[in-house]
């Protein structure tokens, strides 16, 4: 019996004995958040954010900050989910050629088609692989900014050329 009685006891112990604190290493406070298109905005809403994801989202009087996070105060602004992309191609003339584009440059061509709005994930339904590959690890390794990269690869294509998108029709 003492046994099943102290075992709640000795777990809420090294719960807390835990330094829980140091679950987030960001919070953005006052903000308007929209979570997700189909809820209602959070006013005066909190993120916790710890190693780049997010843990905890809501009202800030019911978010308890840590004491060592980074602070952001939001107050005025909006923060919104970020936004999937799920058609596109990175075949732009900006984009080509990664391997011998600087880091500000092909942040720059990101930014212009995809991060300015909002675009967090991309779908790359067809380009040429080896030039998406190189511009996704350079994103996930922290020498570019830019959205993360899921693709399909390379297009399927007749032999011989390209396919004709007006077949059948005058």
């Amino acid at each position: 019996m003492r046994v099943r009685f102290a075992a709640p006891f000795l777990l809420l112990w090294v719960f807390f004995a835990c330094d829980l604190s140091h679950a987030s290493d960001l919070a953005l406070v006052g903000a308007k958040i929209y979570p997700s298109p189909t809820e209602p905005p959070i006013e005066n809403g909190a993120i916790l954010v710890h190693d780049e994801r997010i843990l905890v989202v809501g009202p800030s009087a019911t978010i308890r900050v840590p004491p060592h996070a980074t602070v952001i105060d939001c107050t005025g602004l909006v923060v919104t989910a970020g936004f999937w992309n799920s058609h596109v191609h990175i075949f732009t003339p900006g984009l080509l050629h990664a391997e011998k584009l600087s880091s500000e440059q092909l942040t720059s061509q990101l930014e212009v088609m995809l991060t300015r709005w909002g675009f967090t994930t991309v779908f790359d339904i067809a380009s040429v692989l080896k030039n998406t590959t190189v511009i996704r690890h350079r994103i996930e390794g922290g020498e570019v900014k830019g959205p993360r990269i899921v693709t399909v690869g390379e297009p399927f294509w007749d032999k011989g050329g390209t396919p004709n998108l007006c077949q059948g029709i005058p």
